[in-house]
C-alpha cells in the first residue's frame, strides 16, 4: 500500500525531455516497495522515504526506481512533507519529519518543469484501506505568478473520486490547499490533482 502527494512533469513542459514522466513523491508505505533502500521486515510497520520513480526512461540516472533512506512511522504519527525546488540548480529535495525523526532526499531534474501536484492511495495486490487519505494544509508556491491555477485548478479523479477544499491564492505565486482528501480507490490508479 502506497500513500503519498507528489510533482511530475505535464508532457510539453520546460524540459520535459530527455527525462520524460516521472514522480517526485515521499511515499508512505505499508509492505515492500521498489525503492533501493534498506526497508523493515515487510508488513512489520509503516514506513516512509523521499523517492523518484519513472518507469518510462532509458536515462540510468532517472529511470526505475530512486530513493533516500527509510523511516518507521507510527500509526496515528503526523507527517510533516516538503517538496521543494533549488532554482538554481535544478535540484529538488523532499524531506518529511515526524515524531520518528527526518528523512531527505535529493535529486537533480535538470531543471525539468514539475506541473502537476498529485495526491494518491496507490494499493497493490487488493490492498485496502478501511478509510479515506486526508492530505492537509498544503501550500503549492508556482515558480511564477498563476493565480489562475490556484483559484480553478484541473481536477482528474480515478477509482471513486475524492474532494478538495476551495483553494485560497496567499498571493500571485502561493496557493493553500486546506485538505485533499482521497478515497479508497477500487483499482491501484492515483487520484492526481493537478494545477496548469
Amino acid at each position: 500500500m502506497f500513500l503519498w502527494p507528489g510533482l511530475e512533469p505535464r508532457e510539453g513542459g520546460r524540459n520535459y525531455y530527455p527525462i520524460g514522466l516521472g514522480v517526485l513523491q515521499p511515499v508512505l508505505t505499508w509492505g515492500d516497495a521498489c525503492a533501493p533502500v534498506q526497508q523493515p521486515p515487510t508488513y512489520s510497520t509503516w514506513w516512509i522515504s523521499g523517492q523518484y520513480v519513472n518507469v518510462y526512461s532509458n536515462d540510468p540516472r532517472y529511470a526505475d526506481c530512486h530513493s533516500g533512506r527509510a523511516m518507521s512511522v507510527q500509526v496515528g504519527e503526523a507527517l510533516d512533507v516538503d517538496i521543494a525546488l533549488d532554482q538554481a540548480t535544478g535540484v529538488w529535495t523532499q524531506t518529511v519529519t515526524g515524531r520518528s525523526g527526518s528523512v531527505r532526499y535529493s535529486i537533480n531534474m535538470r531543471k525539468q518543469a514539475q506541473n502537476m501536484a498529485l495526491f494518491a492511495i496507490e494499493p497493490w495486490d487488493n490492498a485496502r484501506i478501511p478509510d479515506k487519505l486526508v492530505f492537509s494544509d498544503t501550500t503549492i508556491t508556482f515558480k511564477d505568478e498563476d493565480r489562475q491555477s490556484c483559484l480553478t485548478p484541473e481536477l482528474t479523479y480515478t477509482g471513486t473520486g475524492g474532494t478538495i477544499t476551495q483553494p485560497a491564492a496567499v498571493d500571485g505565486r502561493r496557493c493553500h490547499i486546506d485538505t485533499v482528501t482521497v478515497n479508497v480507490p477500487r483499482s491501484i490508479a492515483p487520484q492526481p490533482v493537478s494545477g496548469r
